[in-house]
């Protein structure tokens, strides 16, 4: 179930702040198969004691997982803020996103054409292969999962049942709830057992599938059904469509996750993606839109309200020791007030929330609070009315500041400026913190370069574990490894296969003929390309 919020937070500038109420999503686990919500205090209650088991197990994994989403940062992906304990059960505080799903667009307007789709699928795309770097499978993408905000920027929400892997074997480290989205889902999240092991491919099922839908309008044969069923082809439901995008989508939605394409980069590349000019632009985001003032605490200790005996709402101490209770007593009011003034949000509408007597009688809230304000996630403020404040160590202050302004520009993918900062942070003292962000920063340093090279060539076809480029400086032909250095020297007027190798055509037109496993010199120079 999904509520909306404020989230009460504060702008900082270096001479002053200023309040800002910044508009969220609160997402609640209920699990509607194994509980239900009690009229009296609505908490949330299992129906047995296995429910509760179940039930129990599946909250802390929600807490997993939003900690796990609050590592991601991207134009193109919802930001989780928040994680807490409250009515039994757990809530995960997300931006709040004005906009409608690309699901209730084809609704609304009919299918997309591939030109108005593919800028979307370009940026959804990109999103999915951050996420992958990161060894995370979304495993629900539909188009119910895709909004479009006001100024037309896609944003992919809904982490609910997301997996992440170990980054050093593989092996799935978080375990969610074995779910899957019909029509969309690939046959190999039916399968616990084929789920162990982290590929991007499962996702990529789901993006072919989502193309399907918005393409044709109609929801793809359940991939457990097509054995016996099979899918129609997205051309025999819409015409119009180019024979290399329902090439593309139907090798998406290959059944034997091997004969997909291996990255969702390979993908958008078969669909004619090109770097130089549909990569996102980071810059060009709107800070507004983002959220960006906000400063994420999701890795704090995780509150859990339901622990305390009492929680007072309407009321708030100022001594020092009742602050913790000021910031319960405010999320808190999330699950309770938004009860009476909840509205969901891009067609969840199936819901139905607790009747309004209920809330009445509620002794949390009590009889003297009939109306409540739009509900607020209070951040604790300073203590002004201690009579004395302990000394500020200068060097900790400083090394604050540096690294406080690091952390900002490294969240908004300023990483030259993160990495000038943790340097000036380092000046003052080293710790884990600023080793950790120095490696990260060096990591994405690492990445612009390495775009930077790629961006000199227009990419071509994959080539073994190469790719085929053309350069744009001179329009001519080679190749490049994963770093965007050149294997095969851009020195050929054209290329073309040759069984599972390439020939290469040299300005004297003979050929030179490369094999994909070691393209660092030809494997024969200098024939006529028949031999």
């Amino acid at each position: 179930m999904t509520y909306r919020g404020i989230w009460k937070t504060e702008v900082q500038g270096d001479l002053g702040k200023l309040p800002a109420d910044v508009p969220v999503c609160i997402k609640e686990f209920f699990f509607k198969d194994y509980c239900r919500r009690s009229q009296q205090t609505f908490f949330v209650e299992t129906n047995n004691e296995t429910a509760r088991e179940i039930f129990d197990k599946n909250k802390e994994k929600v807490i997993r997982e939003a900690r796990i989403l609050s590592e991601i940062h991207h134009p193109n992906v919802v930001n989780v803020l928040e994680v807490f304990k409250q009515n039994n059960t757990v809530y995960i505080v997300m931006e709040f996103i004005a906009g409608h799903s690309l699901k209730q667009e084809v609704e609304q307007n009919g299918v997309f054409t591939e030109e108005k789709l593919r800028p979307i699928i370009y940026r959804i795309g990109q999103a999915l292969e951050y996420i992958h770097e990161k060894n995370i499978l979304h495993l629900d993408i539909k188009p119910s999962n895709i909004l479009i905000t006001k100024k037309n920027n896609p944003k992919l929400i809904d982490f609910g049942i997301s997996k992440r892997y170990d980054l050093s074997n593989d092996q799935e480290t978080s375990t969610t709830l074995q779910a899957a989205s019909k029509g969309y889902a690939s046959i190999e999240q039916y399968d616990s057992e084929a789920m162990q092991v982290f590929s991007p491919r499962p996702d990529i099922y789901s993006l072919g599938a989502t193309m399907y839908f918005l393409l044709t309008g109609q929801i793809p044969t359940e991939s457990i059904l097509r054995a016996s069923k099979g899918l129609q082809n997205p051309r025999e439901l819409n015409p119009s469509l180019s024979e290399n995008t329902e090439k593309v989508i139907l090798k998406a939605m290959e059944l034997n996750a091997s004969d997909r394409y291996e990255t969702i980069t390979d993908m958008l590349l078969d669909w004619g993606f090109d770097p130089g000019k549909d990569r996102i632009d980071w810059s060009s985001m709107s800070s507004e839109e983002e959220h960006l003032e906000l400063k994420e605490k999701i890795n704090e200790p995780l509150y859990d309200a339901d622990a305390e005996d009492q929680t007072i709402i309407t009321s708030f101490p100022s001594d020092k020791k009742k602050k913790k209770k000021r910031l319960i007593a405010s999320l808190a009011a999330i699950a309770l007030v938004c009860i009476t003034t909840v509205f969901f949000l891009f067609g969840r509408n199936n819901h139905t929330p607790p009747d309004e007597s209920a809330v009445k009688n509620n002794p949390v809230l009590g009889k003297e609070n009939p109306a409540q304000p739009e509900v607020s996630v209070n951040r604790p403020q300073p203590d002004n009315t201690a009579s004395e404040k302990p000394a500020i160590d200068p060097k900790q202050e400083n090394y604050n500041k540096s690294y406080n302004s690091a952390v900002a520009a490294f969240n908004t993918q300023d990483f030259t400026k993160a990495n000038k900062l943790i340097e000036e942070a380092e000046t003052y003292m080293v710790t884990n913190e600023t080793k950790k962000y120095k490696a990260l920063i060096k990591e994405e340093l690492e990445k612009i370069e390495v775009q930077k090279r790629k961006d000199y060539y227009v990419t071509m076809f994959k080539f073994g574990n190469f790719v085929v480029v053309k350069k744009k400086e001179n329009g001519l032909y080679g190749a490049i490894d994963d770093k965007g250095n050149e294997v095969i020297k851009c020195i050929y007027k054209s290329t073309e296969p040759s069984g599972g190798n390439r020939l290469f055509q040299r300005m004297d037109d003979l050929y030179d003929l490369y094999v994909p496993s070691d393209p660092s010199k030809p494997l024969k120079e200098g024939i006529n390309g028949f031999e």
